[in-house]
């Protein structure tokens, strides 16, 4: 595999990010929604909301591990033991995973 097909697409890695802080708030506030219907629905049990809001606390995890395995990466290329190269592959593939997760939210949640 050549330089050149090693970093195809990589250049968008921050138009996938800002996409993917998209994807996963907008996720968030329909889950938000979701729990506040559900507090207020008559009859009401607590069941649900109680899953719901376990679900809105798992939500932001993944986007939370992306990030710290991110920074970590930008960590060790400050101190020169990760190349530009690896970094720019590896923080591409973070956000097109991560954005794979939340669009598979949506997509369950519906």
């Amino acid at each position: 595999m050549s330089e050149a097909d090693a970093l195809k697409g990589t250049e968008n890695a921050g138009a996938i990010w800002t996409l993917l802080y998209l994807v996963a708030t907008v996720e968030l506030l329909f889950r938000l929604v979701d729990v506040w219907f559900a507090f207020h629905a008559r009859p009401s049990g607590w069941k649900k909301p109680i899953d719901l809001g376990f679900e809105i606390l798992g939500l932001p995890i993944p986007l939370w591990m992306g990030l710290a395995f991110r920074r970590t990466l930008k960590d060790e290329l400050d101190k020169s033991l990760l190349s530009e190269r690896t970094y720019q592959i590896c923080d591409y593939w973070i956000a097109q995973l991560l954005l794979l997760i939340y669009l598979c939210f949506v997509v369950v949640h519906q």
